[in-house]
């Protein structure tokens, strides 16, 4: 399998569940090892924002405040509470511990860790599971708005199709590198 990502290139890559597309992203994130192969960032990345599509969290019992005030220890509660609810993350829920949150409320979290953290290039993995209309019509408005990379896996083409991005089906790029052999 082989292909190429500009900088500042919006690619969508869709395929059938279990064909590979979580695990492409996590050997691309360095999370598990290649089968084969090789790839390589550019030298103009300097930081990578990925957004996994497992919620799991170091500590369930933690609550949104304090995760994000952990990965921004620069920021205010006051400036906390403002981006959490600039993400969509409920009053209510911010004091409540991570792990009672619905799948929904949580990716909302990650986003928000996702949205501060400065980055070039985004790597988002199904950021679409869970989350409502609204919260997806935001994220959209974001990834169009992002002056950087964008590797997106997701199955919704309702979501994707008027990104602007080129779509890269993982079976015919598997195929035609099969056929290359």
């Amino acid at each position: 399998m082989k292909f190429e990502i500009r900088n500042e290139e919006k690619i969508v890559i869709t395929g059938f569940n279990g064909i590979g597309k979580s695990t492409l992203l996590k050997t691309i994130m360095g999370e598990i090892k290649p089968m084969a192969g090789e790839y390589r960032f550019s030298d103009t990345i300097k930081s990578i924002g990925y957004y996994e599509q497992d919620l799991k969290w170091e500590n369930p019992e933690d609550i949104p405040l304090d995760i994000i005030s952990r990965e921004y220890p620069n920021l205010t509660q006051k400036q906390v509470r403002k981006h959490l609810s600039d993400c969509g993350v409920k009053k209510e829920h911010v004091m409540q511990s991570i792990g009672t949150l619905s799948g929904g409320e949580q990716s909302k979290v990650k986003l928000c860790k996702l949205i501060l953290k400065p980055c070039n290039i985004l790597i988002l993995d199904e950021p679409t599971n869970h989350l409502d209309a609204d919260t997806k019509e935001e994220l959209k408005k974001a990834i169009k708005e992002f002056k950087g990379t964008i590797i997106l896996v997701s199955h919704e083409e309702a979501f994707y199709k008027d990104l602007k991005a080129r779509v890269i089906n993982i079976k015919e790029l598997c195929l035609s590198s099969t056929k290359r052999k």
